[in-house]
């Protein structure tokens, strides 16, 4: 129920979720990357624009591009705990492939 209520006040993780739920079946991943940068002006929240980045850098690491990835990934700041794992376990996923 809570997570109803939050995503149901986001337009932009409405989005960002249906978009990513189709990348997991289509795995085009430069094709997600522009229809996710196209997502960027519904962000309204610090929260989200973080969410954005680390989603940004993800598809970057699929399309092996992991010096642009390993850049974003130093510019998020902490944000929460469980936010902040996930960061840090892309962060070594890029690191072992560089």
């Amino acid at each position: 129920m809570l997570r109803r209520r939050f995503f149901g006040r986001s337009k932009f993780l409405k989005k960002m979720n249906t978009l990513m739920e189709v990348y997991s079946t289509s795995q085009n991943a430069e094709m997600t990357y522009r229809e996710l940068e196209k997502l960027e002006p519904l962000i309204k929240k610090e929260g989200e624009y973080y969410f954005y980045e680390l989603n940004r850098a993800a598809l970057l690491y699929d399309m092996k591009r992991y010096r642009e990835a390993a850049d974003i990934l130093l510019e998020i700041p902490l944000f929460n705990p469980e936010f902040d794992a996930k960061c840090a376990q892309m962060k070594t996923k890029v690191m072992e492939a560089m």
